[in-house]
């Protein structure tokens, strides 16, 4: 999903914002909350307008939005190493990428269309129909999941909508989730406008952790046009995870540090 304008938003701050549900109350279900420790990171063309990020086979892949200007790009993994770039047509505004089969997928915003990508080439060889719009999307090596900027994330095989997954936190609805990533059972979840990931229960759909990753790029970093934080990829050589943004310098590797009640 775009954005005009990136919001700078800490935790349980700014109370009329509505992502403010995130937060949990005294008196609801304790949901853990982590903090992140950055690891490592890696440089990466900023002028990405990072929708999809993806760690398979050999490579680093990322979709880039905006309508006209939306591309996918397959860089060397680890070296970030530009190999190959493919521009969509103009029609087509690039959000969420996931790989299944040793295909890949990316979502379109508004078009309502999943497209079918060939990884050596880049074409397009398929396009699936979808209902509403396109956020992000992951793999759990047999299912595709989507989001859609709702509450609920569709599950999909062999073109087939299977079920919705209603998204919530302490029973309430939350949405705007955005790029999403299959790590370890769970799904992580941007929550797009804000610097926090959700991770979400498949089976339940119940947020089981929020993470914190205010401060992430360091405001030195930032120029007139750098957005929000969007991308989350897990590399499946050692179960490291990889985040970035749109139109962000770095990759960064992040650990989690819980945070302990005060």
């Amino acid at each position: 999903m775009t954005s005009a304008v990136f919001f700078r938003l800490t935790i349980c701050a700014l109370a009329a914002l509505p992502w403010l549900m995130l937060c949990p109350s005294a008196s609801a279900k304790s949901i853990p909350m982590y903090d992140v420790n950055v690891v490592e990171q890696r440089a990466i063309d900023r002028t990405n307008f990072t929708q999809g990020l993806l760690i398979w086979d050999h490579a680093l892949w990322v979709s880039s939005g905006l309508y006209g200007q939306s591309f996918i790009a397959r860089y060397d993994w680890p070296s970030v190493t530009m190999e190959h770039r493919a521009e969509l047509p103009d029609r087509w505004f690039a959000e969420g990428l996931t790989e299944l089969d040793g295909l890949l997928y990316m979502l379109t915003w508004r078009s309502e269309q999943l497209l079918t990508v060939e990884p050596t080439t880049l074409d397009i060889i398929d396009t699936w129909p979808i209902r509403g719009e396109g956020w992000g999307i992951t793999s759990d090596g047999d299912h595709l999941w989507i989001s859609d900027g709702t509450h609920r994330l569709s599950v999909w095989k062999d073109k087939q909508l299977l079920r919705l997954i209603n998204v919530t936190l302490n029973g309430k609805n939350v949405t705007r989730l955005n790029e999403l990533e299959w790590i370890n059972g769970e799904i992580w979840a941007n929550v797009w406008l804000t610097d926090q990931i959700v991770r979400i229960d498949p089976a339940s759909g119940t947020i089981i952790g929020i993470i914190d990753l205010t401060g992430l790029l360091p405001r030195t970093e930032r120029r007139q046009d750098t957005d929000v934080l969007n991308g989350i990829a897990s590399d499946p050589s050692d179960g490291s995870v990889w985040v970035s943004g749109k139109r962000w310098p770095y990759l960064y590797r992040i650990e989690l540090i819980e945070r302990q009640p005060q």
